[in-house]
């Protein structure tokens, strides 16, 4: 890797230096012209919100930075390419050929600049240097170790496999607050299943993964469930389960007792996971606590988690506990307990979820409580989800496709639950009563303009004072009917493509369908995940 201060401070001597032999190949996704000081980028795809648009550009060497001097529309293109993304203000150029080495580039967009200008973030031979002073060698070429604690800001970089010995902690409990980085095409895996990724309170974790270069984290075998841990990410948002009039609720992980979340900050940033698979997590750390593919913990709504595949994990896909953290554009698959999960008064939102599962995988697409132990704990949880497909499987072991008990609330729109052997049940009779009742609901648990359709839509658990089949056909636009999905995705003519309505709420983007995609040509899932099909 290059020192950045040392590129910053001497970026035209060294452009000149480096630079002057670059040329284009097969696989380089810019240039550099010494003579101009032009930086040509033939390929930009950026990145706004849940769409792209594509453009060649150039950029103007100005000072230590770069200014943009034109940028003009092209088709969409697949393969790797330079990547802008308007959510962190990061251009990442893949591969920059300078002789015979490739670089990467991170480039960070200077707010209110016009016209655009970018900060040289980073530049790191992509090929493999040496180990950092963070990690240690590892037992193959190219690769390092991680293990123990991180304190000091670090950076993962591609041109390394990444092996994680153990639990790898992220800072110190809100003390030692440090960032780590982890640039696009980046590749982490566990080696002997009780290894896992762990970020503590008050740190931060950066993956920024781009559509053609995830973000990978996976298991040595990349074959069964339970191969390594997963991501932990604790936060200092609110969480439910103390005594009432306790200044600072917080908990011990169930799993690793010893790691504590929660707190008063719902907003707080813990930092970007973004373009990312998860895959084959789940290891037991202890008899009977297998973790999930991603674990949130007391994380707030300032925290940016958008394009992430959790697949084959062998507890839930994701689970939160506690928080106010938000999501988008969620793949769930194949994991064997459920796939969205929720306890200890969650309050965050998501939207653009799929959960899919195959024959003899999977409990639950949706598991909601507030509070195992005290029903009615406050704050309680009371999400709010949209445009959800749940596809269960109607098998052996099969149960509902979302469950909703321990006194939770929820406010669910736009959502699709079908395959599983009941498609939704309401149990415990503090749900029930949180619910109010059909023709006078409270507006603590609701379901609108949602589609079921499963061998038995609704059942009733216990402590019920109404039937789950009233509560959710007196709601507004909801039916039990065929969906019309060819797979996961809406078949010609289906009701749902026309069939959703909008969210009065400024996190979800105003769409007018059910379900995670809006017809056959909007599969969000190509290119960066993980095949599930």
């Amino acid at each position: 890797m290059f020192k950045l201060k040392y590129f910053k401070e001497n970026l035209k001597a060294v452009s000149a230096a480096l630079l002057c032999t670059a040329a284009l190949n097969v696989h380089a996704t810019a240039t550099f012209d010494p003579t101009s000081g032009i930086v040509d980028l033939p390929v930009v795809e950026v990145l706004s919100g849940g769409s792209s648009a594509f453009y060649n550009a150039q950029l103007q060497l100005v000072g230590d930075g770069l200014q943009l001097i034109a940028a003009n529309p092209i088709s969409a293109t697949t393969g790797q390419r330079n990547v802008f993304d308007s959510d962190t203000g990061s251009v990442h150029v893949a591969s920059v050929t300078v002789g015979a080495e490739t670089f990467y580039a991170k480039l960070k967009l200077v707010q209110g600049s016009n016209p655009l200008s970018f900060t040289i973030d980073q530049l790191v031979n992509n090929a493999f240097q040496n180990c950092p002073s963070f990690a240690s060698p590892g037992p193959t070429a190219g690769s390092c170790v991680l293990s123990g604690e991180i304190s000091t800001d670090a950076i993962l970089t591609k041109n390394i496999n990444w092996i994680l010995a153990g639990g790898v902690y992220v800072g110190g409990d809100n003390t030692q607050n440090t960032t780590l980085t982890i640039n696009p095409g980046t590749k982490i895996f566990g080696q002997s299943g009780s290894d896992y990724l762990f970020i503590r309170r008050g740190s931060k974790i950066m993956a920024e993964g781009t559509p053609d270069n995830p973000i990978v984290m996976s298991g040595p075998q990349q074959q069964s469930p339970g191969e390594w841990g997963g991501l932990l990410i604790a936060g200092n948002a609110p969480i439910n389960g103390c005594n009432e009039g306790v200044p600072l609720c917080e908990a011990p992980f169930e799993a690793i007792t010893s790691e504590f979340y929660g707190g008063n900050n719902p907003t707080e940033n813990s930092g970007v996971v973004k373009y990312i698979q998860i895959l084959f997590a789940g290891f037991a750390v202890r008899p009977d606590e297998e973790l999930n593919g991603l674990t949130l913990m007391g994380v707030g709504s300032g925290t940016l988690i958008d394009y992430v595949h959790i697949h084959a994990g062998l507890d839930d896909g994701v689970e939160m506990f506690g928080g106010n953290v938000q999501m988008k554009h969620l793949v769930l698959t194949d994991n064997r307990d459920d796939g969205f999960d929720w306890t200890s008064g969650f309050q965050g939102r998501a939207q653009f979820v799929l959960v899919k599962q195959s024959a003899g995988i999977g409990d639950r697409g949706i598991e909601a409580d507030n509070n195992e132990q005290n029903h009615d704990s406050l704050p309680r949880s009371q999400p709010v989800l949209s445009n959800f497909t749940i596809i269960g499987r109607n098998d052996t072991g099969a149960t509902q496709g979302i469950l909703l008990r321990r006194g939770t609330g929820a406010k669910i729109w736009n959502s699709v639950v079908t395959g599983s052997p009941a498609c939704i049940q309401i149990d415990s009779a503090s749900t029930f009563v949180n619910a109010g009742s059909p023709g006078s609901l409270s507006g603590g648990l609701t379901m609108q303009n949602s589609f079921v359709n499963c061998s038995s839509n609704f059942t009733d658990g216990e402590g019920a004072t109404f039937t789950t089949s009233d509560w959710f056909l007196s709601q507004s636009e909801n039916q039990a009917s065929d969906p019309l999905l060819n797979g996961y995705l809406p078949s010609s003519g289906s009701p749902l493509t026309l069939g959703g309505t909008a969210v009065n709420d400024s996190f979800f983007t105003v769409v007018d369908y059910v379900g995670a995609f809006k017809d056959a040509n909007d599969d969000w899932t190509r290119e960066w995940t993980f095949n599930f099909n």
